[in-house]
């Protein structure tokens, strides 16, 4: 079954600034365009809202609701415990993405590129990431209609994870790591060829040379 993702447009939107956010701010309608300092909004309420062209560093058990967010980024950005329900990621890039025990609900990322993604008991459902680039996608989490297309990482690591309905066609890979947790999961017929050694290595089956 494929992600269900919902449609949403932004209204008119006022000018957000640098002094707008903070921890546990409630904000709504509002436009962040190139703040230069890095944004840290934990536990802040963001509805409606837009960040373009900036550093977005921290949502650490925040709630955002309807946000687009293009051209962002940081080496490392801390969404850990956070929500998300129908935000859009676009042309943004990140060092780390923490997004462990966070709730990830309608979310899609286009163009964006990540070192290592972590998803590490997090609850992810109707998720979809186009033509994104990884090092490393930690999927430990319960997974439910997640699909990747035109997509590429090095590592896949399943390792506890709980994946229901979750399309890896799009995705190429050079490693899967957790081969067990896998179950949940559609692959094609030529990743299948390319796990066959290792899913032989994991069963016990010696392969003849």
């Amino acid at each position: 079954m494929n992600p269900k993702i919902r449609s949403f447009k932004l209204p008119p939107l006022a000018d957000g600034y640098a002094g707008d956010l903070g921890s546990g701010e409630y904000i709504e309608l509002l436009h962040f365009a190139n703040i230069d300092e890095p944004i840290q909004a934990d536990e802040a309420r963001l509805e409606e809202c837009k960040f373009t062209g900036s550093s977005l560093e921290s949502l650490r058990n925040a709630r955002l609701l309807q946000c687009e967010m293009e051209q962002i980024g940081a080496p490392s950005f801390n969404a850990a415990g956070a929500f998300f329900n129908d935000v859009r990621f676009n042309h943004s890039r990140f060092g780390s993405a923490d997004f462990a025990a966070a709730e990830l609900d309608g979310v899609v990322f286009e163009n964006c590129k990540f070192g290592w993604l972590n998803l590490r008991q997090a609850r992810v459902r109707d998720v979809v990431f186009r033509n994104c680039q990884f090092e490393e996608i930690d999927l430990g989490g319960q997974v439910q209609r997640l699909s990747f297309v035109d997509s590429r990482t090095g590592v896949i690591n399943s390792a506890g994870a709980q994946l229901r309905d979750v399309d890896l066609q799009g995705l190429d890979f050079a490693q899967v790591e957790g081969l067990d947790s896998l179950r949940g999961a559609k692959i094609s017929s030529l990743q299948l060829s390319m796990l066959a050694e290792d899913l032989a290595g994991h069963l016990g089956i010696k392969l003849a040379r």
